[in-house]
C-alpha cells in the first residue's frame, strides 16, 4: 500500500473541510430539522427499543409507527390552537364592529378594583361609552401595522411548517437506521478524539434525554394540571390555556405569563376569589416543579448544577430559539465533561475518586 506524503494528507484534509463547509452552506436551512429529528430520536429511544423487542428486525415498521405518533402528538394540539385562534379572531372582529357602532359600556370589574376605580370609570365614560368616542379611540389602531404583523406571522408559520415536515421525514430515516448511525458516530468520535470522544457522545445523549424528560414530560403534566385548575376556576377556554401553559412551562418562568393572563381574565369576569385561588395553586405547582422536580430530572443525568442547566436553557432559547431548550444544556454538559477531564482523571458517568 502506497504511503501518502504529508502534502497529500494536508490536501485531503483541506478538501474534506471545503466539502464539509460547502455541504453546511447548502443545507443550512435544514440544520434545525436535522437537530430536531436527532432530539426526538434520542427522546423516544426507550420506546423504540421496547417495540423492537416485540417486533425484532422490523426497524422500518417501528420507525413508521413512532413517526406517526409524533406527527399526531404535534399536529392535534396545533389544530386545536388554530381552531380556537380563528374563533377568537372572529369574536374580536365582531366586538370591534359592535363597539364602533354602539360604544362600550364600563365593565363591572372596574367598580371592584381596589384603587383607580373612579379615574378609570371617568375616562371610560368620556372616551368609550358613546359610539363617537369609541369609534375615535378604536380607530387609532394602526391597521397597516396589524396587516404587516399578520403577514410576518403567516410567513413564520409557513416556514416552521416546512421545517416540521422535513423533521418528520428525517426522523423516520434516523429511527430506521439508528443503530448504524450511532455506531458510525461513535466510531468517528473515537477516531477523532479517542476515548474522550466516546464519553462526550454518551454525555450529550444523556443530557438530551434528561432535558426532554425534565422539560417536555413535566411540561405536559403541568399543562394537564393547569387545564384542570382553569376549568374548575372558570377561566375561558381552559383546554387552550392548559395547552399554552404546558408549552410555556418548558421555558423557565414562561408559565408565569400565562398564569397572569388567566388570573386577569378571572378578575375581569368578577371572580376575584377564584383568581386568587387559581393563581396561588398555579404558582405553588410551578415552584415545586421548577425548584425540585425539574432539577432532579435534568441535573441528575447531565451531572450539572441547575444554575448551569438554567443558563444553557435560557441562553439556548435566546440564541437559536426553541431548539435551544435541548441543545443548550447538552452543550453545557459537554463543556463540563471537558473541564472535569482537564482538571482531574475522573470519568463521566462514574464517581470520581477525587470527589
Amino acid at each position: 500500500m502506497k504511503i501518502s506524503t504529508a502534502a497529500q494528507v494536508n490536501a485531503r484534509i483541506a478538501l474534506a473541510l471545503a466539502i464539509a463547509l460547502g455541504a453546511l452552506w447548502i443545507g443550512a436551512a435544514f440544520i434545525p430539522a436535522i437537530l430536531w429529528a436527532g432530539v426526538v430520536a434520542i427522546a423516544v429511544t426507550p420506546l423504540r427499543e421496547r417495540l423492537l423487542a416485540r417486533w425484532p428486525s422490523q426497524d422500518a415498521l417501528v420507525a413508521a409507527l413512532i413517526t406517526l405518533a409524533v406527527l399526531l402528538i404535534v399536529v392535534v394540539p396545533m389544530v386545536i390552537a388554530v381552531f380556537y385562534a380563528i374563533g377568537e379572531a372572529q369574536s374580536i372582529a365582531l366586538w370591534f364592529a359592535h363597539a364602533r357602532a354602539h360604544g362600550v359600556a364600563v365593565p363591572e370589574w372596574v367598580a371592584h378594583l381596589p384603587i383607580g376605580s373612579v379615574q378609570i370609570t371617568a375616562w371610560w365614560q368620556a372616551h368609550l361609552v358613546t359610539a363617537a368616542g369609541a369609534s375615535e379611540q378604536l380607530g387609532r389602531i394602526d391597521t397597516d401595522l396589524l396587516l404587516t404583523q399578520s403577514r410576518t406571522l403567516t410567513y413564520g408559520i409557513v416556514r416552521r411548517a416546512v421545517i416540521f415536515a422535513f423533521t418528520v421525514l428525517i426522523l423516520f430515516f434516523v429511527l430506521r437506521d439508528q443503530r448504524a448511525i450511532v455506531a458510525q458516530l461513535e466510531r468517528g468520535a473515537i477516531r477523532a478524539f479517542g476515548d474522550t470522544g466516546s464519553r462526550l457522545g454518551r454525555q450529550i445523549f444523556a443530557s438530551v434525554r434528561g432535558t426532554v424528560d425534565g422539560l417536555v414530560l413535566l411540561g405536559l403534566a403541568q399543562g394537564l394540571i393547569m387545564a384542570a385548575i382553569y376549568a374548575i376556576a372558570g377561566v375561558p377556554h381552559p383546554i387552550l390555556m392548559g395547552l399554552l401553559s404546558g408549552f410555556a412551562s418548558m421555558v423557565p418562568f414562561g408559565l408565569v405569563a400565562i398564569l397572569l393572563i388567566a388570573v386577569l381574565l378571572l378578575i375581569i369576569k368578577g371572580a376575584v376569589t377564584a383568581a386568587i385561588v387559581a393563581g396561588a395553586m398555579g404558582f405553588a405547582i410551578n415552584f415545586v416543579i421548577d425548584h425540585f422536580l425539574r432539577p432532579g430530572f435534568i441535573g441528575g443525568t447531565t451531572r450539572l448544577p441547575f444554575v448551569w442547566v438554567l443558563i444553557g436553557i435560557i441562553g439556548g432559547v435566546e440564541t437559536i430559539g426553541l431548539l435551544g431548550l435541548f441543545v443548550g444544556p447538552a452543550v453545557m454538559a459537554a463543556l463540563m465533561l471537558i473541564w472535569r477531564e482537564w482538571v482531574n482523571d475522573g470519568d463521566i458517568g462514574t464517581r470520581s475518586t477525587n470527589g
